[in-house]
């Protein structure tokens, strides 16, 4: 009978077929060690079936014949395994051995010799059914390989552990060359990291959300996460659970630039703008050899031995792999800075954006305003976009700006939407409204590679918004001044006084706007990317610096403005509204001679234009007893403070408190 049971440990018998009954020559006892003997030569068949169905041949097979196999990580499986069943087959052998020598042992001793792989077979069962049934592949087996690592006996808890270096030693393999290389080799599709199909237009953000106390939250991570877009994407299914969401974006953000650094930027054709819809462009990829010496500066013998060390299960931590790629990601962003301000001359072109995407020079867009403030008043057409670069050109022609290079890297396109007018519908209906030019310009920036990980669509976005709403200022002040000719020695008071106060509103926002807004926080953009060598850094600072003039500017609703906590679009902002109806109201009063026919319809419109400049200014002292305790009431406090210096304000809203007296309480 201890044959028997020999062979059925050996898997040598027909493990799936019912239980033989005990022989009538056993002895007392020995039917309940038989079966137990059988119960563990059961768990060994089906781990040994899993095995089988898993090892290396039995994945070319199913490759070849086009079925879903468990790929490179659960051929590992499989070796870890057998390897870790070695030690059951020695143990066979040495009760073999004894059973040769003396054929007296009974059915006992081979239970007292195999009985201790019982906890060892249950657990492996477990592992392959929750495998099973889960249909886990990739790093989903490694994860949950990992979790069984803790454990009391000693016997799987060893086991385990040689299972996992086996698996792991695939992942550490595949983490290496995306890391160092920016090559996936993964033709199973197992790593968190994947390839992305050309119809799938997601891309995962690089950048790790970051606090700052100077302004909203969720507005700077939006602003730094920058999508690259090389066709490589997160699959956050396969990122095992020891490894948190911010590594993973690192790892992913690390092989991306990598590939970045692997083509040559010279051979892209010139383009106006990235946009969101289009991937980048292809490029031709420069020496490999020369690509890692320039990127790694000799270190990459040092971070593949790093990575390597990985491998074995006394260094392999969370914060040793987190250790390990914070040092490479330190290198990459060092390069990528080198590349970004040396070669790509970074603070030039920051001062550029502050040129023409604040209006820093003024005198270039008061010549482009007179040459296309009327065509701005009008719908857009199909010819608006050619206009308006011909008379950017005209503009820079006159300011002495044509021979710069820079104006050549900015442009100007004027969306044409074609109204949609039916038959049933009028001239005056809302649907078939088009917006003016004023409200859908849109300024492009041409520039150099690869600052596009700095100026993503999304920032570009917020520099138009920005753009827009300083373009309006700019144009109504210049509007307003450009009546104080007619009107200096008109003898109508109330138009002079309503014109002086337009006017005096009118200086103090662009004042406010252009120095305590654009010029403070661009000078401290400045001074810490002069401090700092860090890409990250870098891109960190200049998000803050967007964040902190949008918010400023009351283009934004910070997180406590809302309810939500999101940052929230312009329209939202009371503050921005009621100043673009101010900009209404001076557009109106500008515009007064064209419909007003005589004196009597002249002070019928300066009556009405007072009584809504007064409503509006009391809006906004009454907006800013209301917001002055959130993040957006510091800087409503700051422009009223400047309006209302001398009380002058608040005495013409007919306020009982000045808003000095208000913002003491």
């Amino acid at each position: 009978m201890i044959h028997d049971a020999l062979l059925v440990l050996w898997d040598c018998s027909q493990t799936n077929a019912p239980q033989p009954a005990p022989l009538t020559y056993a002895n007392e006892g020995d039917a309940e060690v038989y079966n137990r003997i059988y119960a563990i030569a059961k768990s060994h068949h089906k781990i040994q079936n899993f095995v089988i169905g898993t090892a290396f041949h039995s994945r070319k097979s199913q490759t070849a014949s086009g079925h879903k196999s468990y790929g490179l990580y659960g051929q590992a499986l499989s070796e870890g395994i057998t390897e870790v069943l070695q030690s059951y087959k020695n143990t066979l052998k040495e009760v073999e051995e004894l059973v040769i020598g003396n054929p007296n042992y009974t059915l006992s001793l081979l239970y007292s010799y195999v009985e201790k792989f019982q906890g060892l077979f249950n657990t492996l069962n477990r592992i392959i059914s929750t495998i099973k049934e889960r249909r886990l592949t990739g790093c989903q087996i490694l994860s949950i390989i990992h979790q069984f690592i803790l454990n009391g006996n000693k016997m799987v808890h060893d086991a385990v552990i040689q299972i996992f270096c086996c698996i792991n030693t695939v992942f550490i393999n595949q983490l290496c060359t995306w890391l160092l290389y920016g090559e996936l080799r993964d033709p199973y599709q197992e790593f968190f990291v994947y390839q992305m199909k050309k119809n799938d237009t997601s891309d995962t953000f690089i950048s790790t959300p970051s606090s700052t106390t100077t302004c909203d939250k969720s507005l700077v991570s939006t602003l730094q996460q920058t999508p690259l877009d090389c066709g490589y994407n997160l699959n956050p299914n396969m990122i095992p659970y020891f490894i948190p969401l911010s590594l993973a974006q690192e790892i992913l953000f690390i092989g991306k630039t990598v590939i970045l650094f692997g083509f040559d930027p010279k051979k892209v054709k010139k383009n106006n703008s990235f946009t969101i819809n289009r991937p980048m462009l292809t490029l031709q990829k420069i020496d490999a050899d020369s690509r890692r010496f320039t990127i790694w500066e000799e270190k990459e013998a040092e971070f593949h031995e790093k990575l390597q060390k990985l491998k074995t299960i006394e260094v392999f931590e969370a914060y040793n792999l987190r250790g390990v790629v914070r040092e490479i990601k330190e290198c990459v962003t060092k390069h990528l800075w080198t590349v970004a301000v040396e070669e790509a001359h970074l603070l030039h072109e920051l001062r550029l954006m502050k040129d023409f995407y604040l209006i820093g020079r003024g005198e270039l867009f008061l010549e482009l305003l007179r040459l296309t403030a009327p065509m701005l008043d009008r719908p857009t057409t199909r010819n608006s976009t050619r206009d308006m670069n011909h008379a950017f050109q005209l503009a820079a022609r006159a300011v002495f700006l044509s021979n710069s290079a820079d104006i050549e890297k900015f442009s100007f396109e004027l969306p044409y939407v074609k109204p949609n007018i039916s038959v049933n519908s009028s001239v005056e209906d809302d649907s078939s409204t088009v917006a003016d030019g004023w409200s859908s310009i849109i300024l492009k920036y041409d520039f150099k590679w690869p600052l596009h990980l700095l100026f993503a669509p999304e920032v570009l976005a917020r520099y138009n918004d920005m753009f827009r709403l300083l373009l309006r200022i700019k144009k109504t002040q210049h509007d307003l001044h450009a009546l104080w000719k007619t009107y200096k020695q008109s003898p109508r008071f109330t138009m002079c006084q309503l014109h002086n106060k337009l006017m005096f509103l009118m200086d103090n926002l662009q004042h406010y706007l252009q120095a305590d807004v654009l010029e403070t926080n661009f000078s401290r953009l400045m001074e810490a990317v002069n401090k700092t060598n860090d890409f990250e850094k870098l891109k960190k600072a200049h998000a803050t610096f967007l964040a902190d003039i949008l918010s400023q500017s009351f283009l934004t609703v910070t997180s406590g403005d809302n309810d939500s906590g999101d940052t929230l679009d312009s329209i939202n902002n009371p503050v921005f509204c009621n100043i673009m109806e101010l900009l209404k109201l001076c557009h109106s009063f500008c515009s007064m001679s064209e419909f007003a026919s005589d004196k009597e319809a002249e002070d019928y419109y300066i009556r009405g234009y007072s009584d809504r400049f007064n409503k509006l200014v009391k809006q906004l002292m009454q907006l800013l007893v209301s917001l002055r305790d959130r993040p957006c009431g510091v800087y409503l406090a700051r422009l009223l403070m400047r309006l209302d210096y001398n009380r002058w304000l608040s005495g013409e809203a007919q306020l009982t408190q000045s808003v000095t007296n208000m913002l003491r309480y």
